[in-house]
């Protein structure tokens, strides 16, 4: 077929000749095991490589991971070839599959992508003008360190010079520590092994505490919630569904299968669960997503864009006002009273509160326990919390303290059912979307199965409210009491991580230490900063504050990276110097951060100097002065977790083609931790060169290359596991373990190498572990669940200086200055709510690749037909959506019965501007533009900001946690017409 693409014909050779007897492989293949990560789960792959051409040929599931055989993974005592053979022929009677999903199975693009970056890259113009020469690594590293007139615009600071540890950053302001601080760093620590040196790079070394990461606007404010209800302090949780055993399930803003945690393993699990138990479950969203259908026991529950909080208060409402709660669980004050009724977790559902202070009541202040213990009331008295027995769930009285004071306390129950009848249950309909039917419906199923019930969510409510919809989530599962327990909601087990055993790599002698030090993101009490005893000080009210500050944020939640650089743009609370981007793309992931935040990345006088470290020119990083390639997933060491697996484990890989990068003068491949090996050795920063590492055995390891890093993790993983499989020579010929092992093996002792071959031969270790204790999960036990949260209830709102609420309440959305949004925006003029959510098989980095992009070019504006009617919409045609700033992007209309009324929905990580979708200038010459990587609309860039917010550079965050907001935006959607475009420019 001349001049034309011949998408047809014969198949390439099958990598193995496989039957019963025996497995050979092909001449001129090479197979293995590696990690995926063409999205955050980390799923385990198996992959074919042409010899002859060193390419990917072909990547599916590894056979012993757990999230990619539907849940049920081989032994690893199996040989690598009797894998192979149940590929073939089944196991035990059954089909046995092992899959990759779309974004997996695109992966392959990434190593000879013609848009990915092999050389350093220097801007040849303006930053932003995507106008870059190739320079050599030598070159940029010496003017990144050094400075100089880089630019022709004036002199900039180099790394040496930004490097101060002693001299303090704002004088008066001891918490902001030193000047190494005015280095900002960010980067995607998803990828645990190589994010690990990332940071030992930036924090201890280097001595900066500004590293930012994705979760600020991903997954966070779902995390802190649940969170809350999960325990006393605020860290952040998630749990996951008992797939072997649930009977009823509520899936918040998420279908399982669909987004979320690995979608082979969420998939399979659900579809097993309804086809062989006829389990039932709701899908609460307000899209239909593909796998809520007819005669599956399923439901979908259409809800108004970012009011889960109200649809489930009006389920506790109904929960409660029934008496359908688990009393039995919920009267156990303490682990002793838990286990005498057969219980492992127990919760404060009894504990009193004090309702003037809003806190719990204290044992001591009665004379009847230690100070810090709850106080309960049981058998018509109090008693010390920590030793009484079952307590009275629902308390609301009066009660005289050893001090004769007489104060009103309630039982936190009694506060849960309070905040939950404080509206109508009508009322709550009405805002939700829900009828009342559906959700006494729903209440009513929720509460017939027993404990094996469980209500989730993953990223799929990142409303104003969205700690408050998740905090609701966990409760849901406190009051039917099915936390750990047998088809309940479970939580994995964990993964095996390197920082210790054989070789200490957490530790660095001579690092930097700025204990009590904050970044620019401010994720501390406003009232441990200096600008609040100021006030306190010159005996001012202190509120409000003049900055936002997360008292709710740690540093997994509030280390944001879309924050960091709003405090670039607005250059407080201090100026960068400069900024280190990898591996992460804020400008364009990051709901709501505005035009002026990527204007302000190109503007030298408020960042100096921007290096991106990355494979690809991203939005964010296409504004950089310098892009020092880096490798892709195929070209890199992986020994990181799972989402979506219970059994503790880590997925594995090396390296599996000849890395594309560019070479140093000496020959190494031109990565991002080269370039910081060499930064280290010219800085001479700690941590790093001859002696860096201690040794368990004695003695210290050097850490000079690429390889020392990972030949360490990797040891000190494979040193816990515990059961490795011994290697025979077909396994290494099946698992390409001579090559896989050859970097490693001058580094590592004999017997440190065995354990890694080993560990590699089976991509990863999958710990298999006795999942049931009876009725509970055996991992499971010792949560303190909390119904009112005291730690919540003791921090202030920074602006308002109210406290926090320590039971889930709903309230109208509103503004970090408690505002209510329909006062600032109208909601006749933006009558739609508009709803985003992660499309199945794309992620943001994977829709730069032509694979993905073939199977899923664009999205849509999906709507409601009757709303798109009732609008003047037409099906297929192109519309303009405009946000409350007047923002607006255009795309074309998907009238489908499965959306919500007045609902607009729009799937993530589509519309791209950079990633070869941009016009690039490369020494002189302009690559060719590919639009299929910008098809559909880059749905973040709509999402408004909060106008009251302080500085010149706002986003729009949940009022609670200050993550970013991407749910529940008002909206209008209009027929297309000629416009001038006020979305960011794009230079």
């Amino acid at each position: 077929m001349t001049g034309k693409t011949n998408y047809f014909g014969n198949h390439a050779t099958t990598e193995l000749k496989v039957n019963k007897s025996g497995v050979a492989l092909q001449p001129g293949v090479r197979v293995g095991f590696t990690r995926c990560f063409t999205c955050n789960n980390m799923c385990g792959l198996r992959y074919r490589v042409d010899e002859a051409t060193d390419k990917i040929t072909r990547v599916s599931g590894n056979p012993y991971c757990e999230v990619v055989t539907a849940g049920a993974p081989l032994p690893l005592k199996l040989s690598v070839a009797e894998a192979y053979q149940a590929l073939a022929f089944g196991r035990d009677g059954k089909i046995f599959r092992a899959t990759s999903c779309g974004k997996g199975a695109s992966g392959i693009d990434a190593v000879d992508d013609p848009y990915r970056v092999l050389k350093v890259l220097k801007r040849a113009g303006k930053r932003g003008e995507d106008r870059w020469v190739t320079i050599p690594y030598e070159q940029a590293l010496e003017e990144i360190i050094e400075g100089g007139n880089l630019f022709g615009e004036g002199p900039v600071e180099g790394l040496r010079a930004i490097r101060d540890t002693k001299t303090p950053l704002v004088p008066g302001f001891p918490e902001f520590g030193v000047k190494s601080n005015q280095l900002f760093a960010t980067f995607n620590e998803e990828d645990t092994m190589r994010g690990g040196f990332y940071s030992r790079f930036m924090r201890q070394a280097f001595g900066t505490v500004n590293l930012t990461t994705k979760h600020g606007y991903c997954g966070a404010p779902v995390g802190v919630g649940y969170a809350m209800g999960l325990a006393p302090e605020i860290d952040a949780g998630m749990c996951d569904v008992d797939w072997d055993n649930f009977e009823f399930a509520i899936f918040i803003g998420t279908a399982p299968g669909c987004s979320g945690a690995s979608i082979n393993r969420t998939g399979s699990g659900l579809s097993n669960a309804r086809v062989n138990r006829k389990a039932k479950y709701v899908c609460v969203d307000p899209i239909l997503r593909g796998n809520v259908v007819n005669n599956t026991n399923a439901q979908w529950v259409p809800v108004k864009p970012g009011e889960d909080t109200a649809f489930l208060l009006a389920v506790m409402q109904v929960i409660l006002n029934k008496g359908r709660e688990n009393k039995k669980f919920l009267s156990n004050p303490n682990e002793a009273s838990a286990k005498k009724n057969g219980e492992i977790n127990w919760s404060n559902a009894s504990y009193l509160v004090n309702i003037e202070t809003n806190q719990l009541a204290d044992a001591a202040d009665f004379g009847i326990g230690d100070k810090g213990d709850g106080v309960v009331y049981s058998g018509g008295k109090l008693l010390a919390a920590s030793k009484a027995g079952s307590a009275d769930l629902y308390v609301d009285r009066p009660f005289s303290n050893s001090a004769s004071k007489t104060i009103r306390y309630k039982s936190t129950l009694q506060l849960l059912k309070e905040k939950a009848n404080e509206h109508s249950l009508k009322y709550l309909s009405n805002v939700c979307g829900v009828p009342v039917e559906v959700i006494e419906s729903v209440a009513k199923e929720f509460t017939s199965h027993g404990t094996k019930v469980v209500a989730v969510s993953n990223t799929g409510n990142n409303g104003w409210d969205s700690v408050m919809s998740s905090w609701l989530i966990c409760l849901l599962n406190t009051l039917a009491g099915s936390h750990d327990r047998k088809g309940g909601a479970i939580y994995g087990n964990g993964a095996f991580m390197g920082f210790g055993g054989n070789y200490d790599l957490e530790n660095v002698e001579g690092a930097v230490e700025q204990e009590g030090v904050v970044s620019v993101c401010r994720n501390y009490r406003y009232e441990d900063s200096t600008e609040y005893a100021e006030h306190v000080k010159k005996g001012e009210n202190p509120y409000p504050a003049k900055h936002v500050y997360r008292p709710l944020a740690s540093d997994y939640t509030g280390l944001n990276a879309a924050e960091m650089i709003t405090a670039i743009a607005n250059e407080e609370p201090y100026k960068a110097k400069a900024l280190i981007n990898w591996r992460s793309n804020p400008v364009y992931s990051a709901g709501s951060l505005p035009c002026e935040a990527e204007t302000a990345l190109r503007d030298t006088r408020k960042l100096p100097l921007f290096i991106a470290i990355d494979a690809f020119v991203t939005e964010t990083n296409r504004n950089a002065d310098y892009i020092i390639p880096d490798r892709v997933m195929f070209e890199e060491y992986g020994c990181d977790r799972t989402w979506g697996n219970f059994d503790q484990c880590v997925t594995a890989g090396v390296p599996v083609v000849t890395p594309r990068t560019a070479l140093t003068s000496d020959g190494r491949h031109i990565c991002m931790e080269e370039f910081f090996f060499d930064v280290a050795k010219k800085l001479n920063l700690p941590g790093f060169g001859e002696g860096a590492v201690p040794v368990k055995e004695g003695g210290k390891a050097a850490l000079k290359r690429f390889d020392d890093w990972y030949a360490y993790y990797l040891s000190n993983v494979a040193s816990q596991c515990g059961s490795l499989p011994k290697v025979t020579d077909s396994d290494r010929e099946l698992a390409a373990l001579p090559r896989a092992m050859k970097p490693l093996q001058n580094i590592l002792s004999a017997k440190q190498c065995e354990q890694v071959e080993a560990l590699l031969s089976r991509g990863g270790y999958y710990e298999k572990s006795e999942k049931y204790d009876g009725d509970f999960l055996a991992n499971g036990g010792g949560k303190f669940l909390q119904i009112f949260n005291p730690a919540i209830a003791a921090q202030k709102h920074c602006y308002s200086g109210e406290n926090y609420p320590g039971i889930p309440c709903y309230e109208p959305p509103k503004f970090f200055d408690g505002s209510l949004w329909e006062k600032h925006w109208d909601k006749k003029q933006y009558p739609l709510v508009l709803a985003t959510y992660k499309p199945i098989l794309r992620s943001n980095y994977s829709g730069f690749f032509d694979h993905c992009n073939q199977v899923s070019p664009q999205n849509f504006v999906y709507m409601n037909g009757n709303t798109a009617k009732q609008f003047g919409l037409k099906d297929k045609e192109r519309v303009i959506l405009t946000s409350p700033d007047g923002i607006t992007a255009e795309g074309v209309l998907a009238c489908d019965d499965g959306v919500a009324e007045k609902a607009v929905c729009v799937a993530h990580a589509y519309g791209h501007w950079a990633g070869g979708a941009e016009v690039r200038e490369v020494d002189g010459k302009s690559l060719p533009v590919s639009r299929r990587r910008g098809g559909g609309i880059a749905i973040n860039r709509l999402i408004p900001i909060d106008p009251t917010r302080p500085g010149a550079v706002k986003m729009l965050n949940d009022y609670y946690a200050a993550a970013n907001c991407r749910s529940g935006i008002p909206i209008k959607v209009e027929p297309y017409r000629e416009l001038n475009p006020t979305g960011c420019p794009v230079m």
